[in-house]
């Protein structure tokens, strides 16, 4: 059956009638018309721009493999243009999953709307106020729900490897197990040589400003540049108020002050590093019933990423749009994602309840996965770090280099 939205008639807003379900649809159509972020912006947002949904459900994106531009020859003016080799790119694919959850309106909640529907003594507004706040908030779980996803994959993967995993026993509840691999280069993926912890910091083995600040020079060389490091709250405060960054600022005589966020967003640009974002982001989970937080930020690690955008949202048409269920409300929220409301009843053999379903096929692809860092900083156990070639001592080393020595150590 159709909403119980669509029961609520003879209301009116700003002098015309009004149809709680044909505002919402003009609402999404306006948004995705004129891109514009709807209820909250997420990283998401910032970080990924959203394709047209396509039909296929698999993903290709063209992933860079080199840094550095070919530069164009100079010819003369009967010469025929040179031809350039185009194996710069790699085509990364991978299925596009499907996510969605929907919320009931049990038969309790729908007596409290109709008794305000009902009200002779609330105004019209009151009454379209009402209304209006219980479907507003059906919306924006249902479609907010959907980009969560987006979000959770972007975080993970950029503080674990270039890896994000759904485990229906740890994250994914009442769902499939999947794994992106954006298939980071080895040599982006790094290990601190030391802890990074006040020990180290007081016994002078470890500058965490000046280790940044030495990574991002290596990235220059290598023709990336850095443009946003992430690391969560407690790590960046710990960064923060450590006796390094307090000397660095305010010199040995006044060490023992703090320092505010703006002395340190000068102090990294003073040493060519970029800003910070600290990620704090969490996410609900069902589980067994009960709502639980979800981190999917990793705390050990550290990211590092050109400014701005660094990849692209494929979405692929929800099957819903492509058979449409008779008796069902359905709105294209932008993006991909699709809003379903329906009713069921004793014609169905269910509860009676409103249903709210927030759908769709979606996936980002990380376009820049070879500009991005992995930096772990904490949760390993610290190894002997080998001198670079010219014998100088090394900040740090590469995931694959530190598991070696320690295969070799526990051998």
């Amino acid at each position: 059956m159709k909403s119980i939205f669509s029961t609520f008639k003879g209301l009116h807003k700003d002098g015309k009638p009004l149809d709680f379900l044909a505002t919402w649809k003009k609402t999404f159509d306006k948004a995705s018309e004129r891109e514009t972020t709807l209820f909250q912006k997420m990283y998401c947002d910032s970080w990924f721009t959203t394709n047209t949904p396509q039909m296929s459900l698999t993903a290709e994106a063209l992933v860079g493999k080199y840094n550095l531009r070919i530069m164009a020859t100079l010819i003369g003016d009967e010469s025929p243009t040179p031809m350039r080799r185009s194996d710069g790119f790699d085509v990364w694919t991978k299925e596009i999953p499907r996510v969605g959850h929907k919320f009931p309106m049990y038969a309790r909640d729908y007596r409290k709307l109709m008794e305000v529907y009902e009200n002779p003594r609330l105004s019209e507004s009151a009454k379209v106020k009402q209304i209006e706040k219980t479907l507003t908030h059906d919306m924006k779980d249902a479609y907010l729900g959907c980009k969560d996803v987006m979000d959770f994959i972007a975080l993970m993967a950029f503080s674990n490897w270039g890896v994000a995993q759904f485990v229906p026993e740890i994250n994914n509840p009442g769902g499939r197990k999947y794994e992106v691999d954006y298939q980071m280069p080895e040599t982006n993926k790094l290990v601190s040589a030391f802890l990074w912890n006040s020990a180290n910091t007081k016994a002078g083995k470890l500058s965490p400003v000046l280790m940044l600040s030495a990574i991002c020079s290596d990235l220059r060389n290598r023709g990336i540049e850095p443009g946003e490091i992430l690391m969560s709250q407690d790590l960046y405060f710990w960064l923060r108020m450590d006796e390094t960054t307090r000397l660095l600022v305010h010199g040995n005589d006044k060490k023992a002050q703090t320092v505010t966020t703006a002395q340190m967003a000068d102090l990294l640009a003073g040493n060519e590093i970029p800003p910070v974002t600290v990620i704090t982001r969490k996410m609900g989970m069902d589980m067994d019933g009960k709502r639980k937080s979800l981190e999917p930020w990793n705390h050990n690690f550290i990211c590092i990423k050109p400014a701005g955008v660094i990849g692209e949202i494929q979405p692929a048409i929800e099957d819903s749009e492509l058979i449409e269920e008779e008796n069902v409300d359905y709105m294209n929220a932008g993006g991909g994602i699709r809003i379903a409301k329906w009713r069921t009843g004793e014609s169905t053999g269910q509860v009676a309840a409103e249903y709210t379903q927030g759908s769709g096929r979606l996936l980002p692809l990380i376009t820049e996965i070879g500009a991005i860092i992995c930096l772990q900083v904490r949760g390993f156990e610290e190894k002997e770090v080998p001198a670079d070639a010219n014998g100088v001592a090394r900040t740090y080393w590469t995931k694959s280099e530190f598991e070696s020595a320690t295969a070799l150590e526990v051998g």
